[in-house]
């Protein structure tokens, strides 16, 4: 069984309050219990599949110089505690965070671990619950109270096996749910968490890089190629995977009836070269690093993946806004050609206007004219 490990703790940390008050489970974590097993494997399915499908997450590691959180798994992993005990005190740690601040928490923490074929994972949730009511088996009404999985609060997962080959240098990912942003830094500080990875930045890069090459294509043609960049990077992110350059090229010869001069993932690996200026943009890493380039630098310069901000993605193929009066969104490929923007006066003219949108100004036109 890959699911270890679950246990759940409440935790409250309500207005003018100025501590977290937290109940402990008395359960033990094990998921050997048969009448408990499979609403554990349910609810562990749920929050993965949560955190696989948002769309803003941050990248990191334990920063060394705040070692409280990562030093409580280590003591764990040694066998030193067991999960349940090792839980209470992260949940402790947690809550600590909390004290003497005006944040405001609610709801349940869920701590679990998994063990893969490939590796062993460490995830941490905040679960909010929603009041009902409920028919019971005499087919009275009663109130119940559930799991609101669609307001699911920040997840946390990190990678143990990566962290113990210290292979990876983007182990830990850590995401915020709605609502979240005031408990952000508070949770980060408290995990010790520090950022290795700039997503919106090397989204905003890929995708100047994808642009470029696009105008080396024929001009009926760069449109399609950028917006299947675009939908499988969405697709890879959804699924939790990082964009790989080459299977990306395979995937757009197999999609397209592109035929480029060049190699769109040799293409983009001599840009991001050029990009950072390296010594010798031509040699090998192991060159560079000889001439003395920062390892760090050459490995971000040659790096043949992304992991994409999905908003950067989605931005750059199709412009949308709105305020209280007002909704528009539309294709990039429109603009300057159905669509014409006037930067002087910021005014859109638009030429081509949708049948179905017509089609009310045409009745409300007629209502004005009886």
């Amino acid at each position: 069984m890959a699911l270890r490990h679950f246990i759940t703790h409440k935790i409250a940390k309500l207005e003018k309050e100025p501590a977290a008050t937290v109940t402990y489970s008395e359960l033990s974590g094990d998921v050997d219990d048969e009448s408990l097993a499979d609403y554990y494997q349910r609810c562990a399915s749920q929050l993965k599949g949560t955190l696989l499908q948002r769309s803003g997450k941050r990248y990191g590691v334990f920063n060394p110089e705040s070692p409280s959180f990562s030093a409580l798994i280590r003591n764990w992993q040694k066998d030193s505690m067991p999960f349940a005990s090792w839980a209470k005190k992260a949940v402790a740690h947690l809550s600590a965070s909390l004290d003497s601040t005006d944040l405001l928490m609610d709801g349940y923490l869920a701590l679990f671990h998994e063990e893969l074929a490939d590796a062993d994972k460490l995830y941490i949730f905040h679960l909010r619950y929603k009041d009902s009511v409920t028919v019971d088996a005499n087919l009275h009404l009663s109130e119940t109270r559930y799991l609101d999985f669609s307001s699911t609060g920040f997840g946390l997962v990190i990678n143990l096996t990566d962290w113990a080959q210290d292979e990876d240098a983007k182990y830990i990912t850590f995401s915020f749910g709605r609502g979240d942003r005031p408990l952000q830094n508070s949770m980060l500080d408290a995990i010790g968490f520090t950022d290795t990875l700039n997503t919106t930045a090397e989204t905003e890069e890929f995708l100047e890089i994808v642009d470029s090459y696009s105008r080396t294509l024929p001009e009926d043609q760069a449109f399609e190629y950028k917006s299947k960049v675009v939908d499988y990077c969405i697709e890879q992110d959804l699924k939790g995977e990082p964009v790989v350059f080459d299977e990306l090229e395979h995937h757009l010869d197999n999609e397209t009836n592109v035929k480029p001069a060049e190699a769109f993932s040799h293409y983009l690996i001599e840009k991001k070269k050029e990009r950072r200026q390296q010594p010798l943009p031509n040699a090998t890493p192991e060159e560079l690093v000889a001439a003395g380039a920062p390892v760090a630098d050459v490995a971000d310069a040659v790096k043949a993946e992304l992991i994409p901000d999905r908003k950067k993605l989605k931005g750059f193929i199709r412009f949308s806004g709105k305020n209280k009066d007002l909704s528009l969104s539309f294709s990039a490929a429109l603009l300057g050609n159905d669509i014409e923007y006037n930067p002087a006066n910021k005014s859109l003219l638009i030429h081509k206007v949708p049948e179905s949108l017509l089609k009310q100004l045409s009745g409300k036109s007629s209502d004005q004219d009886d």
